[in-house]
């Protein structure tokens, strides 16, 4: 009975040192080290790197050099001419990583150390699991979108280097986003945060997966139909954390600051909702293991 008092001591003063900071005002470099090289977390660690490295860049530029012979589909819409490119949202888009690595150092110091590990590894778990899901379709197909030759900005300049642009369909950016906002939430749930605290740190996650996801298209990164196809892929591969009604309102909330005429975002939304639909529809007559047929089909035929 002392003991557990202590605890919830410790904790309170943990949670009244945090009073009213933002996710942002965390040093995501701390969230580097401490992911890397933690004891619970780093064979989970290098385990997804390495899966990282075979499924994201390997495939790629195999695929560039001709080592690997897999069809690439063009999965460009109408729609996405319709949304400008605004290469100033660069710096938003290169921001999905510490949108989740930034917390990480949070944890630690709201749960403690020990405690933050055995969440990361949790969380490095489920991140390499995005990356073998998403491999059974980028086997399958690879897709790409007419993506401008900009070349003004050194970022653009490095995320062409570094990404031959053949993994649109699903988006990994999107996908991890909406990972991202369904583990902090569970977390938030499940470690005793505060109302105050899941409330704070619940929307600020929230909001800049949202801005992120729409970055995808402003930059020319990927197009209207690779979003709903990141948030099938979350809500079949990882349910309890994203569930289909998390999609469905996730797509509700994209586009509503006025960036783009409130045509263009309601023709936008519609389509990636019936996407998403679709895809969900067509996936409810396959077993689950193969939940990425529906993808499978989309594919063939948007290349014929």
């Amino acid at each position: 009975m002392f003991k557990k008092k202590e605890k919830k001591s410790k904790s309170n003063r943990r949670s009244e040192r945090l009073l009213g900071r933002t996710l942002k005002s965390f040093n995501p470099w701390f969230s580097y080290v401490f992911v890397l090289f933690h004891p619970r977390t780093i064979f989970t660690n290098f385990r997804c790197f390495a899966v990282i490295i075979r499924e994201f860049f390997f495939v790629q530029f195999f695929e560039k050099y001709g080592i690997l012979k897999i069809p690439v589909v063009h999965v460009d819409h109408p729609l996405d001419e319709k949304i400008p490119f605004v290469p100033e949202k660069v710096s938003i888009y290169l921001d999905f990583i510490n949108l989740w690595v930034r917390p990480l150092n949070m944890l630690v110091q709201r749960c403690g150390w020990w405690r933050a590990g055995f969440l990361t590894k949790s969380w490095m778990r489920r991140f390499r699991l995005l990356y073998v899901r998403s491999s059974e379709i980028y086997r399958f197909r690879l897709t790409t979108t007419n993506r401008p030759n900009f070349t003004a900005m050194r970022e653009f300049r490095q995320m062409h280097a570094l990404d031959p642009h053949f993994l649109c369909v699903p988006s990994l950016h999107v996908a991890t986003m909406a990972l991202a906002f369904g583990f902090y939430r569970s977390v938030f749930a499940s470690e005793g945060f505060t109302e105050e605290e899941s409330a704070r740190w619940e929307k600020e996650i929230y909001d800049g997966a949202i801005e992120i996801t729409e970055t995808v298209l402003f930059v020319k990164q990927h197009s209207v139909n690779c979003i709903p196809a990141a948030l099938y892929l979350a809500t079949k591969n990882f349910p309890d954390i994203f569930s289909q009604k998390d999609a469905r309102e996730f797509l509700s909330a994209m586009f509503r600051r006025g960036e783009i005429s409130e045509e263009t975002a309601f023709a936008v939304r519609e389509y990636m909702t019936g996407m998403f639909e679709r895809f969900l529809s067509e996936g409810q007559k396959e077993k689950d293991e193969e939940w990425f047929l529906p993808i499978h089909s989309f594919l063939l035929q948007y290349g014929n």
